[in-house]
């Protein structure tokens, strides 16, 4: 059964890659994808109807099964690339941008590919299937980048890096410049912006922490006002143990 699954997942893996020249043409439909097929002689001496019964049973949802196969397949891309890297960046942020980039060049030759899946993956009964995707793409994009992030962090690391990834995407669609480069400066102003914000936010934590400190100590010695504060002070002022030597 798991060499099966396995089987299945190549072969998803191949006639994904296979229909993406033709998707521009032919959209996220069955047509692009036996047209693929037909490239990489797959299932031949099959009848086309034969042919289009074994993609339906590899992709149940049809379109939006495709899409998540394709954005599986430049996950594993980005890591395996990154992974061949000799000198990996240091600083998280660093690798977080490597990384980004990384996968926008990998979908350079497929970008109106992906731009025809935005009104596939926008559409409301595939809304699951879409932040699935996102955030698979997010989560990937941490883990390489060394986080191991157990607590609520977890989450909201993810969600900034959604709202980044998401908006640098649209960017990207529109960018016609040598290598990126309008991409590159436009991410690197929505991480600074998230840098921005969680120093912003860390004052607020540490205040919260101190609070909470506080609060505890007052309970452990019995302190209820900013009164027993000062009388408690006072008291170790006239006990011996605060008298000099």
């Amino acid at each position: 059964m798991i060499n099966k699954i396995i089987d299945n997942t190549d072969i998803k893996f191949e006639l994904v890659r296979a229909m993406l020249p033709h998707v521009p043409f032919d959209g996220w439909t069955w047509v692009a994808m036996e047209n693929g097929a037909a490239d990489i002689s797959f299932e031949q001496s099959k009848t086309e109807s034969k042919r289009i019964n074994i993609y339906k049973n590899l992709f149940h949802n049809g379109a939006i099964d495709f899409i998540e196969v394709f954005s599986e397949v430049i996950d594993i891309e980005v890591k395996n690339n990154y992974n061949d890297i000799e000198n990996k960046p240091q600083r998280i942020p660093e690798k977080i941008k490597k990384l980004i980039l990384m996968r926008f060049s990998l979908c350079h030759k497929y970008k109106e590919a992906i731009r025809s899946s935005l009104s596939i993956t926008a559409l409301p009964k595939n809304s699951k299937k879409s932040i699935k995707m996102l955030y698979r793409t997010c989560n990937s994009i941490w883990r390489i980048s060394g986080d191991n992030a157990t607590d609520f962090s977890f989450y909201t690391k993810r969600i900034s890096l959604a709202a980044v990834y998401s908006s640098t995407l649209f960017f990207w669609f529109n960018d016609e410049s040598i290598d990126n480069k309008n991409t590159e400066q436009f991410l690197d102003r929505r991480l600074n912006d998230i840098s921005k914000i969680s120093k912003f936010k860390k004052p607020f934590n540490e205040l919260k922490s101190f609070s909470s400190n506080l609060k505890n100590t007052k309970n452990t010695i019995n302190i209820k006002s900013v009164f027993d504060i000062i009388k408690k002070l006072n008291q170790m002022k006239n006990s011996t143990f605060s008298k000099p030597f």
